[in-house]
């Protein structure tokens, strides 16, 4: 699909959503009703700067400047040459706000970060100009959040998170910071916006997710962060191999790593590469998948833990191999993924329910690849309870599609049945793709 038609899609898609009429958005943008109607059937490219006006009128989020100047040829390109003003940030902070924690505190600590006010909040009200010292604290709260995700669903982070991202919003819209504070404080709002992404899929806000990532590949991008926007356009073709439009992911994955390789450390280029992995596994694409996982195993084998991008810090030898088992699972090749994932799934307990449940998953599907019904309807029930747990949609999700998988090849399973029973009261939210980060 041209960028034309993508662009137009997503315009008709917008003006049925905001109930928006073409002699409205004439009224709201100048243009032509003429014009319009050929952009919102692709028989007329538009140009950035009709993208972004419309973009305004429909409070489209950043999406329509991204889908008319970002994909270029097929390939995912960003404006180098473009200036980040301060009007730039204000328009930023609006978007964003428009629409080490354990397994013994996680609780506690989401509950504190809910009720108490960001320190952000305390900077701006003071009048003060934005320090060294601030965005260092923005930065170990980022840390803290998306460690914490790790132990609380989505359904609990996305609260908080979105207070986090609007707070930090706010120092960019009306903060008086110096041009380093200010990139630093860009690419912590880069790297909320990749987390508060990933947290709105889990909670089954797919659109919100989207939403995020791309603001968080602007920001980056105006932060001089190549490695982070790729890793936030990287997420994003992670989200859309889940849901529906797998070449559109083949195309974002690999240009993310494209564009990112150079500037990120080895762990980073190492997670940009299982994501090339994946994307082409959900497109059915075998050796191009084998390809890239065998990259990744290069590229993590040279990796410095000390220089690991903040974004990259749960890429462990563990997970590179989970997705390993994943992407055999997805091609089918029971054989090659089921040792992997039983070896490595054992690794992982109740402490992140969210992890463990949806790579239970995955052995699961293998194991009903491989014809071991009964193995995979325990693992299952495994999955089911730890899902519960989580409260992730992602996870959910997961074992309801799993239930359908069980249903459709082992109905006479005893055991097959025991786990639809035990599972009858799934209830999925959302639209959200497969699991893991």
């Amino acid at each position: 699909m041209s960028v034309s038609s993508r662009f137009a899609v997503r315009l008709r898609e917008l003006l049925r959503e905001r109930g928006v009429s073409f002699r409205a958005l004439a009224a709201r943008t100048y243009y032509g009703k003429s014009y319009l109607h050929d952009l919102a059937h692709g028989r007329k490219p538009p140009t950035p700067e009709v993208a972004a006006r419309l973009d305004d009128a429909l409070a489209a989020g950043g999406e329509l400047v991204c889908l008319a100047g970002v994909l270029r040829d097929g390939r995912w390109e960003i404006d180098c040459a473009a200036l980040w003003r301060h009007c730039d940030a204000e328009q930023l902070a609006d978007l964003l706000v428009t629409t080490v924690p354990g397994p013994d505190n996680a609780a506690e600590l989401a509950h504190q970060w809910l009720i108490a006010d960001p320190p952000q909040r305390y900077e701006l009200s003071a009048g003060r100009q934005v320090g060294t010292e601030t965005v260092a604290r923005v930065e170990r709260r980022v840390g803290q959040l998306r460690r914490l995700d790790d132990h609380v669903g989505g359904a609990q982070t996305h609260a908080m998170v979105f207070a986090e991202l609007e707070a930090t919003a706010g120092l960019l819209r009306a903060g008086t910071h110096s041009e380093v504070v200010g990139r630093r404080l860009l690419a912590a709002a880069a790297d909320l916006c990749q987390l508060a992404g990933f947290v709105a899929e889990d909670a089954g806000r797919t659109a919100d997710a989207r939403r995020y990532y791309l603001a968080g590949m602007r920001a980056a991008h105006a932060a001089g962060d190549t490695a982070s926007a790729a890793n936030c356009l990287s997420t994003l073709s992670y989200l859309e191999a889940g849901t529906g439009d797998r070449r559109l992911a083949v195309t974002l994955a690999r240009s993310a790593y494209a564009g990112g390789r150079q500037a990120a450390e080895a762990t980073g280029r190492a997670l940009l590469l299982e994501r090339v992995a994946w994307a082409h596994a959900r497109a059915g694409e075998a050796s191009q998948a084998e390809r890239a996982l065998g990259m990744v195993e290069e590229a993590y084998a040279r990796r410095d833990p000390s220089a690991a991008p903040p974004w990259a810090y749960w890429l462990s030898a563990d997970e590179v191999e989970i997705m390993a088992g994943r992407v055999w699972t997805e091609l089918r090749r029971p054989l090659r993924a089921v040792p992997i994932l039983e070896r490595v799934v054992a690794g992982y307990g109740s402490e992140v329910p969210r992890e463990s449940s949806l790579y239970l998953t995955w052995l699961a599907e293998a194991l009903l690849q491989a014809g071991e019904v009964e193995r995979a309807a325990d693992v299952a029930g495994r999955a089911l309870e730890l899902a519960r747990r989580a409260q992730s949609q992602r996870a959910t999700r997961r074992v309801a599609e799993l239930r359908r998988l069980l249903v459709e090849v082992a109905a006479n399973s005893v055991a097959a049945r025991e786990f639809v029973d035990l599972s009858t009261d799934l209830s999925v939210a959302g639209s959200v793709g497969p699991g893991g980060q």
